[in-house]
């Protein structure tokens, strides 16, 4: 049954749905927030989106961004800039608007999208909420960035992106039931991190009032790119001596030429040791800045966006490690040898008359990790910790020392009939332990790739209503559950609630290592502006 709905841009047409309880739904597809990102426009801040005349067909996904698919295939468009939004009622007279929440997708910055096969909302929208997902530019097209602003090209496209999203939210998300003063952010992994860089930037003040981010941090190393755009220009066969010269190669490139060329650039996502590629950057001053401090400073000082904010992990985000299959893990990757993220990874300030050196650090991680051993839990443990968990936790604790109330923090530990067939697809066995990193999406949205189960069980059941429940409560009110009780400035330890068949509270995750990684970055501190080439 199709259904008309009129915004600032015009009228458009959506389709039904159905929820997991066989209730239907509206849902308007392929709506677009901004202009198409192409021809002059590649590369630069978004811009709002044009008008149109007569009725615009919202019944299919707007095109992705260019990038490789779960299967490996290129798909794509650099005209990607569309959002979905879902809903149980359209407005009514006398009716009250719904609690909105829009969904950052992760993919490492490089993959993925707000589109239904990642994005179903059948378990959402079994709550009262209104429901948005969408497309941001990836890679090269989203993170290109060049330290000379007057090139226009100053990077973090693709979280701008994300901000226009919700500009777009905040004007128009009432005529589809939504309260644009009730909004709550949320992502996982990349989309975690996502939810992370709105919560310290500036130009996302006023556009959500909470915040879910799972599994991604600003502080995960991961989260980052660099400046290369010279590199970048000389796999597509051109030498150029300036950033000017580099940008007339790269705009006069096709889609896929840049796209091939950027597959060029090595893209360790766990190789916590160095820089990505192609992702966010501080920002040089300038009109369309997203960031332009480095985020440590803007949440210990709480210079942020102070909103209820829930942040976790899953209980193994190192099983990433086996997941070869999806991710580009180079062959010369030796975990047990990359010890030290980038951002830490400061001799100047290790070296300081006092302090521990950098090789003494490196042996003390090899002490903490790997004193029995290279084997597979102790790599597990390692890149968790690095790449996901000590991130999260480090920047709860800025948070908690600004002040920052109304704050919860997770381990999800469900281990579901479902949960356990989707993590043999990726070819984990059973002997691997733990909820592996990204699962947690399992719960609230199904997942359509290849071979993946979609049969529920009575326990997968459970799990999504339980899950779904406690985040759209959260949405609603700013509190998640009775029983999960808030991490507070005044609080000695981090208290944490377990997500799992038996829902309770616990303190202090993974405390022994935990207070290795403390100790370090007390020696060193976190520098996120350092290593930009």
């Amino acid at each position: 049954m199709e259904r008309k709905v009129i915004i600032k841009q015009g009228t458009l047409v959506g389709i039904t749905g159905l929820n997991l309880n066989g209730e239907a739904f509206y849902k308007f597809l392929g709506i677009p927030y901004a202009k198409p990102p192409v021809g002059q426009l590649r590369f630069k801040a978004p811009e709002p989106p044009e008008p149109w005349e007569g009725v615009r067909d919202c019944t299919q996904d707007g095109t992705p961004n260019i990038m490789f698919s779960f299967t490996q295939e290129l798909i794509g468009s650099e005209d990607c800039l569309y959002l979905n939004v879902h809903t149980q009622r359209l407005p009514s007279p006398g009716g009250q608007l719904r609690p909105v929440m829009v969904f950052f997708h992760g993919g490492a910055f490089t993959m993925g999208s707000g589109t239904q096969i990642m994005c179903d909302p059948k378990y959402l929208l079994t709550e009262d909420i209104v429901l948005v997902s969408m497309n941001y530019r990836l890679g090269v097209f989203g993170f290109l960035s060049m330290e000379d602003v007057s090139l226009g090209v100053p990077g973090n496209a693709g979280l701008k992106d994300q901000t226009q999203a919700l500009k777009w939210v905040k004007e128009n998300i009432s005529q589809f039931n939504g309260d644009p003063d009730n909004v709550t952010i949320f992502g996982i992994s990349a989309g975690g991190s996502s939810v992370h860089f709105h919560v310290v930037s500036t130009k996302s003040k006023g556009l959500f009032h909470k915040a879910i981010a799972q599994s991604g941090s600003v502080l995960n190393p991961w989260a980052w790119g660099q400046r290369n755009s010279l590199l970048l220009a000389e796999k597509l066969g051109h030498k150029v001596k300036s950033e000017k010269e580099a940008l007339r190669v790269l705009m006069e490139a096709s889609s896929k030429e840049l796209f091939d060329a950027s597959q060029m650039l090595p893209d360790c996502i766990i190789g916590a040791h160095q820089r990505r590629p192609f992702g966010p950057i501080i920002e040089k001053p300038n009109l369309t800045a997203f960031i332009t401090e480095d985020p440590t400073n803007l949440l210990g000082s709480g210079r942020y966006n102070q909103v209820p904010f829930i942040q976790g992990f899953c209980s193994n985000e190192g099983l990433i490690y086996e997941l070869s299959k999806f991710i580009y893990i180079p062959k010369n990757f030796e975990p047990n040898k990359h010890l030290v993220p980038w951002h830490l990874n400061h001799p100047h300030k290790v070296n300081s008359p006092g302090l521990k050196t950098l090789s003494q650090w490196e042996q003390t991680l090899v002490d903490l990790y790997y004193k029995d051993g290279v084997s597979k839990k102790a790599i597990h443990d390692h890149l968790g910790d690095i790449c996901f968990t000590f991130g999260i936790l480090d920047g709860l604790r800025l948070q908690l020392k600004a002040g920052h109330a109304h704050q919860y923090l997770y381990k999800f530990c469900y281990e579901t009939p479902l949960i356990k067939k989707n993590r043999s697809v990726m070819g984990l066995d059973e002997s691997f332990k733990g909820v592996n990193h990204g699962t947690d999406q399992n719960v609230l949205f199904p997942f359509h790739l290849p071979g993946m189960a979609t049969e529920l069980t009575k326990e997968d059941l459970e799990a999504i209503r339980k899950v779904v429940k406690i985040w759209v409560d959260f949405a609603s009110t700013g509190v998640p559950h009775p029983d999960w009780e808030p991490t507070t400035p005044e609080d000695k330890d981090l208290n944490y609630f377990i997500l799992s068949e038996e829902l309770r509270m616990e303190r202090n995750p993974f405390e022994e290592r935990m207070i290795v990684w403390r100790e370090f970055t007390e020696d060193v501190g976190v520098d996120l502006s350092v290593n930009e080439s």
